[in-house]
């Protein structure tokens, strides 16, 4: 009897312990995207219509891009706000939070623009309001087709150019005019972004559509220059510091 108590607690931890690591994302609120348009009567039947509308992928890879500097931004100003330092702020890794599924299948996936992983607990302690908006930040998603967002493809290596970039993210400055320094990183930056694209329009194994989406975000993805993201950040900076972002994403 006391052999079987055991195997029973043994099996109880062990289920605990796979809970906790591979337990569901936490939905987040499905908010209209400061970035993305606004969803106007007419256009959609519906407001749930809008926010299950296909997005260009082409567009959806570059603003993953762009996003990634206006988040740099948040954290950099949340950090501030709070004294966790911005390297400490979030994980990399799977996502915790997502608003919506695509709800159109599995040809199209919702796609994170910003995919890393926990926030720090802290946060939570410090502005219960700054945790809720930054949530719902890392939590949105737009539908796209599933080429743009696949794992074993250019989705997965720019989620984990995300997660692996957010140490050098930190050590740009955001607040004032683009150094030297600066520059230097957010070209680095840039180019190891491109070189994603680059690697995928010429592997030779992708079908002829999925590459008119990556040619053409390799065209866009070279049209944006360091000063661009540069004041995408500070941006991002300035919604923290002036309220903004608290007003549109603590819901």
């Amino acid at each position: 009897m006391t052999s079987l108590r055991f195997v029973w607690i043994v099996c109880l931890v062990c289920i605990c312990a796979i809970n906790s690591t591979t337990g569901a994302r936490k939905q987040s609120e499905v908010i209209s995207d400061i970035c993305s348009s606004s969803f106007t009567e007419g256009q959609y039947d519906t407001r749930e219509e809008y926010y299950r509308r296909v997005r260009d992928p082409d567009k959806h890879i570059s603003a993953r891009l762009v996003r990634y500097f206006r988040f740099g931004g948040i954290l950099q100003a949340i950090s501030e706000e709070t004294e966790i330092p911005r390297d400490k702020l979030v994980e990399g890794g799977a996502s915790q939070f997502q608003d919506q599924s695509s709800g159109l299948g599995q040809t199209i996936h919702a796609a994170h623009i910003i995919r890393v992983g926990s926030i720090n607990n802290k946060l939570q302690k410090k502005s219960a309001s700054l945790n809720r908006a930054l949530q719902n930040y890392i939590g949105h998603t737009q539908n796209v087709l599933r080429a743009a967002n696949a794992w074993h493809g250019v989705g997965g290596d720019i989620d984990k150019y995300q997660s692996s970039k957010l140490g050098v993210l930190a050590t740009v400055d955001f607040t004032g005019t683009l150094d030297t320094d600066d520059q230097r990183t957010v070209e680095t930056l840039v180019t190891d972004f491109r070189a994603i694209i680059d690697k995928y329009v010429h592997d030779g194994t992708h079908t002829s559509d999925d590459k008119k989406i990556l040619n053409a975000d390799n065209v866009i993805v070279y049209c944006v220059l360091p000063l661009m993201l540069h004041q995408e950040g500070k941006a991002g900076y300035d919604m923290v510091k002036n309220g903004e972002f608290v007003t549109k994403y603590d819901k």
